[in-house]
Order: structure tokens, then C-alpha cells, then sequence
């Protein structure tokens, strides 16, 4: 199995998220009064064609709840799901189609990463993860946890366009490590898998202690002029 050292801030960030993809249309329906429910497939990084699982994102005018339900990860693996953000996609090199991680921490667009929870997959392998950003919350916020800035929180949670990823972090722990693991983005890593700790194959999904890489993602757009 390769493996890549922690080198820099910057490739902690650029393992936060899949490859450069690019932001599809996802057609929103009503959920509740004053609130939009919309449903999206999980892909691994490297197989952007069959599905592993699906995810809900559900939107109000406090904040953005997300849903993640897939299979595949080994278990007892600790995984974090991180809800990555674009206050301003009309704003993107290509407007509405935000590359990521290519254009996270730009200050025009507003993109940034915010954890939203931590679990350990059970003996299936399935793994449920569910969390909720406020409006303005920016505690969970990656460019802060990595030292780049302050981060930027979400604005508008109708307009923002959302890229769901879940981030390995190994086999569990126990105690304090644990809790790092499934509460930070560094928690439990030496080391990252894949070029800048991408996942880009199952020989990077980690199975030693102190491997980590992020492995699936999954896209929902935001509302559109």
C-alpha cells in the first residue's frame, strides 16, 4: 500500500474531498414548510458510477442537516462526515460547477469544510452518520483546525452548494484518542493515504493504526438564479 507523509497545511487540505469534481444538478423538493429535502447517491472517490449509499440534505433557513447512509468501509473504522461549502458558487472559475478541493478557502466563493459528525462503522460495514451547520457556526470549520484562517461559515443555506465526504481516520481507538478521531479532522492521523490524502483506490482505505484518507463523496446543489 503507498502511503503519503503529512507534509503541509495545504495537502491536509486537499485530502479533505474527491478529486476536482464538479457540482450537478440535484432537483430539491418541498420537505416542510420553509424548508427543501433533496436526496443524492455516495460514491467512492475512484467510482463515480456505482453507488455505495445515498444521503439527505435537508435545509432551513437556520442551517443545513445532512444525512449520510453507505457501506463498504471496513468495521471499526472511525470516520468523520465533513459538509464542505460554497457561500457563492455563481463565483467559481466555471460559475455553479465549484471544483473541489481546488477552489476551497477562496474568500470570493466562501468554501470552506465543517464537520458535522463521527461515528465507528458497525460489524456490517454500513455506516450512518448525521449532523447538522448553523448559520454562522464556525467551531467545526477545517481551514481553522489546519491553521489556514479562520474559516468561513455558512451564509445562506438555500443558495450554498454542498459536497458531502467522509474522511477515515483507521482502525478505532480508545478514550481520548477516539474521541480525536471522530470529533476532528487530524484526530488519530500520521499518516494520509493517496496522492494528498485522497482515496483513489481501496488499497487507500486505511486498515493500520494512524492512516487516514478521504474516501467517498456526494454532491447536492444549492438553490439556482
Amino acid at each position: 500500500m503507498s502511503k503519503r507523509k503529512i507534509v503541509s497545511e495545504s495537502t491536509l487540505l486537499f485530502g479533505l474531498v474527491v478529486l476536482a469534481v464538479t457540482l450537478l444538478p440535484i432537483t430539491s423538493a418541498m420537505a416542510g414548510e420553509g424548508s427543501t429535502h433533496t436526496t443524492a447517491n455516495v460514491y467512492w472517490n475512484w467510482d463515480p458510477v456505482n453507488a455505495i449509499g445515498t444521503t439527505e440534505v435537508i435545509r432551513s433557513s437556520s442551517g443545513i442537516t445532512a444525512v449520510y447512509k453507505a457501506s463498504g468501509i471496513p468495521a471499526g473504522q472511525a470516520v468523520t462526515l465533513w459538509m464542505v461549502i460554497f457561500n457563492n458558487p455563481e463565483l467559481c472559475a466555471i460559475p455553479f460547477s465549484c471544483a473541489a478541493p481546488a477552489e476551497v478557502n477562496n474568500s470570493l466563493i466562501g468554501s470552506d469544510a465543517h464537520l458535522v459528525g463521527g461515528h465507528v462503522v458497525g460489524g456490517s460495514g454500513k455506516v450512518t452518520v448525521a449532523g447538522h451547520l448553523k448559520v454562522g457556526d464556525n467551531s467545526g470549520s477545517l481551514l481553522a483546525e489546519v491553521g489556514m484562517g479562520s474559516g468561513f461559515p455558512l451564509a445562506d443555506p438555500f443558495k450554498a452548494d454542498v459536497v458531502l465526504a467522509i474522511h477515515s481516520h483507521g482502525p478505532k481507538l480508545t478514550g481520548q484518542g477516539l474521541k480525536s478521531q471522530i470529533s476532528s479532522f487530524l484526530g488519530g492521523c500520521e499518516v494520509f493515504l493517496g496522492p494528498d490524502g485522497i482515496g483513489t483506490g481501496l488499497e487507500h482505505v486505511p486498515v493500520n493504526i494512524g492512516e487516514c484518507s478521504t474516501l467517498t463523496f456526494s454532491i447536492h446543489n444549492g438553490r439556482r438564479p
